[in-house]
C-alpha cells in the first residue's frame, strides 16, 4: 500500500509526464519539452525513492527500529547558516556580472555558512542532550569563530572609518568629525560607568552604533573620495625630467639638514660653481669617485654656495623591447639652501664601461660635475 507522500510524488510526476506529451504535441516546442521533461524525470525519481523507504516510516509491529525511526528524532533547531548560504549563492551570481569583489565576497559568505551548518548539523546528533550538544559545537567552533568574527569586525569598523575620513570635503572637516565622534564616546562611556546598564542595553546601543558607522561608511563609499591634490616628491620631478635650477612643489619645506648617517659613499660639496668629492678615510678632495654597481650608495651633498642647488645623476638605464626604460632615468635632490645638507641614495645599474657618456654627479644649472666609475 501506498503512503501519502508517495502517492503525491507519484501523481506529481504523473502530471509532469501528460503536461509534457501534450504541450510536445500541441505546441512542438523543444524548450518547454526539455522542461517539462526535466521535472518529470526529477518527480520520478523522488517518487520511486519514497516508494522504497516509505516516507521513512516504522511499520507498527516493528518495535525494535522504533527509536532509529525519523519521527523519533529531535527536530533541527532554528539556523540561520542556510540563510547565509543562500545569500552567498545569490551574490555570487551578482557579481559574475558586476565586480570580481562581490563574487570575492559571496564566496566567503557560501564556504562559511556552509562550514558553521556543518557543525551545527553534526553537533545537535552528538547525542539526545541539547545542552551537551551546545558545548560540543562551543568547543569545536569556538576557537576558529572568535578570531575570524573579531578580524571581520574590525576590518569592517576600520574601512568604515576610512571611507568616511576621505569622503569628508576637506582635512579639516576630518578632523572636527572625529573630535566630535571622540567626545560623544567619551560621554557615552562616562555615563556607563557612572551606572549599572543591562546586557541587552548595551549590546542594543553597540550595536546602534555599529549599524550608523557601518551605513556612514556605505554612504560615503559610494560617494566617492573627496578630491586630493597630488604631493610632488623628488622622485616625481625626476621622472618628469624636471630636476633643473628652478624651483618646484617637490622643494617646498624640504629638510635641510641630514641626521648622522653611516656607511656614506661619499660627501660632495659645492662651492665656488665646482663640485667636490671627500671620500671616509682621505684627507683629500676627488673630482672622480668609484660606487659599486648594483648596490645602494649614500651621498651626502652640501651646498656652500649663495644660491640654491640642486644635485642630479643620470643612471642610464638599459630599456626593453619597446625602448622603454627599466628603471628611473635619473636621480636627484630637493633644492637645498645655502648652508644646507640633503642625501641622495643611488643605485647604479650598469658599469661605466657599457656607457658612452658614463655617470656624473652634476649641479642644475652650472659646469660643475663630479665623475663617477662604476666597475
Amino acid at each position: 500500500m501506498f503512503t501519502t507522500g508517495s502517492k503525491l510524488l507519484i501523481g506529481s510526476a504523473a502530471a509532469a509526464w501528460i503536461s509534457a506529451a501534450v504541450y510536445g504535441i500541441a505546441q512542438g516546442g523543444a524548450l518547454g519539452s526539455i522542461g517539462l521533461i526535466s521535472a518529470a524525470v526529477a518527480l520520478s525519481l523522488l517518487a520511486a525513492i519514497n516508494v522504497y523507504v516509505r516516507d521513512s516510516n516504522v511499520s507498527a509491529m516493528d518495535h525494535e527500529h522504533f527509536e532509529s525511526a525519523a519521527a523519533a528524532q529531535a527536530t533541527a533547531r532554528p539556523s540561520l547558516w542556510p540563510l547565509l548560504v543562500a545569500v552567498g549563492a545569490t551574490t555570487m551570481t551578482l557579481g559574475l556580472a558586476t565586480f570580481e569583489a562581490i563574487f570575492v565576497l559571496g564566496l566567503i559568505a557560501v564556504v562559511a555558512g556552509a562550514l558553521e551548518w556543518l557543525v551545527q548539523g553534526w553537533s545537535e546528533r552528538a547525542s539526545a542532550d541539547e545542552e551537551f550538544n551546545s558545548e560540543v559545537r562551543e568547543i569545536m567552533a569556538d576557537p576558529f569563530e572568535l578570531p575570524v568574527a573579531g578580524a571581520i569586525a574590525a576590518g569592517v569598523v576600520v574601512y568604515a572609518f576610512s571611507r568616511v575620513m576621505l569622503g569628508l570635503p576637506s582635512k579639516s572637516a576630518t578632523v572636527v568629525a572625529f573630535v566630535i565622534m571622540a567626545g560623544v564616546v567619551l560621554i557615552v562611556g562616562g555615563l556607563l560607568g557612572m551606572r549599572p546598564v543591562s546586557k541587552p542595553m548595551a549590546t542594543g546601543a553597540f550595536s546602534v552604533a555599529v549599524i550608523a558607522l557601518v551605513a556612514a561608511g556605505a554612504i560615503f563609499g559610494l560617494n566617492g573620495e573627496r578630491d586630493i591634490e597630488e604631493h610632488h616628491t623628488t622622485g616625481y620631478i625626476a621622472e618628469e625630467n624636471e630636476c633643473g635650477p628652478q624651483e618646484t612643489e617637490a622643494d617646498e619645506k624640504a629638510s635641510q639638514t641630514v641626521a648622522s648617517k653611516s656607511a656614506v659613499a661619499a660627501e660632495l660639496t659645492f662651492a665656488d660653481d665646482q663640485l667636490t668629492a671627500e671620500l671616509p678615510g682621505f684627507d683629500a678632495e676627488f673630482e672622480e669617485i668609484t660606487l659599486p654597481r648594483s648596490n645602494p650608495s649614500n651621498v651626502l651633498f652640501h651646498n656652500d654656495a649663495d644660491e640654491e642647488a640642486r644635485l642630479v645623476i643620470e643612471l642610464h638605464p638599459d630599456v626593453d623591447s619597446d625602448g622603454v626604460p627599466t628603471g628611473p632615468e635619473r636621480l636627484c635632490t630637493a633644492l637645498v639652501e645655502p648652508g644646507g645638507t640633503q642625501l641622495l641614495t643611488v643605485v647604479l645599474p650598469r658599469p661605466s664601461l657599457a656607457l658612452d657618456e658614463g655617470y656624473a654627479f652634476t649641479v642644475a644649472g652650472t659646469d660643475a660635475e663630479v665623475g663617477v666609475v662604476v666597475p
